[in-house]
């Protein structure tokens, strides 16, 4: 069940994506959320209802960067010997930013 990326359930579906993008140790936290959640932990909402929803939409929408741009940074390559004020753009490649909590 593992190795199929269509999964069975919507748990598996989302475990397969969180999985492709989430760190080791973001992966292992959701994990134990998940299974707290199914055994009777409520993380201080009484009932799982539009409250719920309505918290998780706002964290996303509060937390989440829509720029794309904001999620790399440039990293050197090579050392530019030059010493002018110039801006040599092939020495430097853009790598993606990863933001851990």
């Amino acid at each position: 069940m593992a190795k199929k990326k269509d999964g069975i359930t919507e748990l598996t579906k989302l475990l397969i994506d969180a999985a492709e993008h989430f760190t080791p140790s973001k992966y292992s936290r959701l994990k134990s959320v998940i299974f707290a959640l199914l055994h009777g932990v409520n993380y201080g909402y009484d009932s799982m209802d539009q409250k719920f929803l309505n918290d998780a939409s706002d964290i996303y929408s509060f937390h989440t960067t829509t720029d794309k741009a904001k999620s790399y940074k440039l990293k050197k390559v090579k050392k530019n010997k030059k010493t002018n004020n110039v801006i040599d753009f092939k020495s430097y490649s853009k790598v993606s930013v990863t933001h851990d909590a």
